[in-house]
């Protein structure tokens, strides 16, 4: 379809939209998000093809003659540090449409039609996204990879947001708190990217899986809180949020190094968090000292054996400030969001146990004995040689034995001597803790305590982020 025929009926259509709808689309900021959730990349791999589908029809910027058709199958490939836009042909064969450009951007011939829509397919399979697509050239490594960026509104984007950060059967009140935190720290960071920049669609900065995991319910909530923002002293506040603080929030200072402290993030007991139904509010989870030593392999310093993990240092919340991890050949200090993320562990809201192995004891008192603590086996000086046994059963051994892969054996010691039992180094270490994530911000579990005790979402938002206001116009005064 030539471009002078489709100039006159999107003027037409936009002349007959109510004035509301028209002022909506022209305030409503746009976000750049680049997708990576349809593809599951490994590390080693870059993204040099993308298949979609549009629904209802799209034109192809700087290609006024050129219309892609609803129903119909393309693919975006780069081609010697190029992009090439392809559909594919009846008999197979794809068809060439545009070829050798560095950007390619397809937008709805319809621009604020919600009915426009394009499935992206990867390997964790299809996706549907409302809006453009654009599609840029980057690098990963040396290699050259398409960059596929969803070019969205604000509200559209959020209704992708809200059910991916916080489950859609909610509270209305808990998702709507939801969709103004989200979107306050969508308009934020877009607003501080230049031009053509993008945030992308992953927890870095906020969960999106386009329309995949829409519902009636947080849709609403956006639509009912449509363009309200947090500010303070008349800038956007930086929203955080997290899944569950364990009872008690965090000021951002104890958390990431090199963060300043914020009058509306502060560290103070959560009682809606405390009673509410998270799975995280205890946890436990028991590390191997192997496993321990694997984690903290590449930071240094390098502490050889672990001997012993010690927590020096805690913030009132009980967050930990400072742990210790003792070896051989140093101790490693982690402070503040390291000690959760160095360990792989939910929060940084834990305590400490050191596992040690028990000795079995010989048969025969006074027999010299040497305890191996990779299984609770004991080798013990017998009247044939020496014994290897686990308490249970025995077996003869050769007079000189090599114990192949026993890095924790205890030194020999005369059978029910003073130091029968003990070990100078764990063999394990346990964690058990409170909560999911940072902890700064609102919590998501104590957002939906406090609507299920009848909070509105202005409670629950001023409970999290005070002395912050909600404003409308997405923080612009309109």
């Amino acid at each position: 379809m030539k471009l002078g025929k489709i100039l006159p009926v999107m003027l037409s259509l936009g002349l007959l939209l109510p004035f509301g709808a028209q002022a909506r689309a022209a305030d409503e900021p746009a976000v750049r998000v680049e997708l990576t959730s349809p593809f599951a990349l490994n590390s080693a791999e870059a993204l040099s093809t993308v298949q979609f589908t549009v629904n209802g029809n799209y034109m192809v910027e700087g290609q006024p003659t050129l219309m892609l058709m609803g129903g119909q199958k393309y693919f975006v490939q780069l081609e010697n540090e190029t992009l090439s836009l392809y559909q594919f042909g009846s008999i197979g064969l794809p068809v060439p449409l545009v070829q050798g450009v560095s950007t390619l951007k397809i937008i709805p011939s319809l621009p604020d039609s919600e009915a426009a829509t394009l499935k992206v397919e990867g390997k964790k399979g299809a996706y549907s996204y409302r809006g453009a697509m654009e599609f840029q050239i980057g690098a990963k490594g040396a290699l050259k990879r398409i960059v596929p960026i969803n070019v969205v509104g604000m509200e559209s984007y959020l209704k992708g947001v809200v059910p991916s950060e916080m489950y859609a059967s909610w509270n209305r009140e808990a998702l709507k708190a939801q969709a103004v935190a989200a979107r306050t720290y969508a308009v934020r960071h877009m607003n501080a990217k230049p031009g053509s920049a993008y945030i992308n669609d992953t927890v870095q900065y906020q969960a999106y899986e386009g329309m995949k995991n829409e519902k009636e319910n947080s849709n609403l909530a956006v639509e009912e809180t449509r363009g309200e923002v947090l500010s303070h002293n008349g800038s956007l506040i930086e929203a955080l949020y997290g899944a569950s603080n364990g009872g008690y929030t965090e000021a951002p200072e104890n958390v990431w190094k090199g963060s300043k402290g914020s009058p509306y993030l502060v560290a103070k007991p959560d009682p809606y968090d405390a009673k509410s139904d998270s799975p995280n509010k205890k946890w436990q989870q028991t590390l191997t000292i192997a496993q321990l030593q694997d984690k903290i392999k590449s930071r240094t310093p390098a502490v050889g054996t672990i001997k012993k993990v010690e927590v020096k240092e805690t913030y009132p919340s009980g967050r930990i400030a400072d742990i210790a991890i003792e070896g051989d050949k140093g101790t490693l200090h982690l402070s503040k969001e390291e000690a959760r993320t160095a360990f792989g562990l939910k929060s940084a809201l834990y305590t400490v146990k050191a596992n040690y192995g028990t000795a079995v004891p010989s048969p025969a008192s006074g027999d010299e004995q040497l305890s191996v603590y990779n299984g609770a086996t004991t080798v013990h000086k017998g009247t044939d040689g020496l014994v290897v046994t686990n308490g249970v059963t025995q077996a003869t051994a050769p007079s000189n034995l090599v114990v192949q892969g026993a890095t924790q054996i205890k030194a020999p010691e005369q059978n029910g001597g003073a130091g029968a039992g003990t070990q100078a180094s764990p063999i394990s270490v346990t964690f058990t803790g409170s909560g999911y994530g940072h902890g700064v911000g609102m919590s998501q579990w104590g957002a939906q305590q406090m609507a299920k005790e009848g909070k509105t979402y202005r409670d629950i938002l001023n409970f999290y982020y005070n002395p912050a206001q909600i404003s409308g116009g997405y923080g612009t005064g309109n």
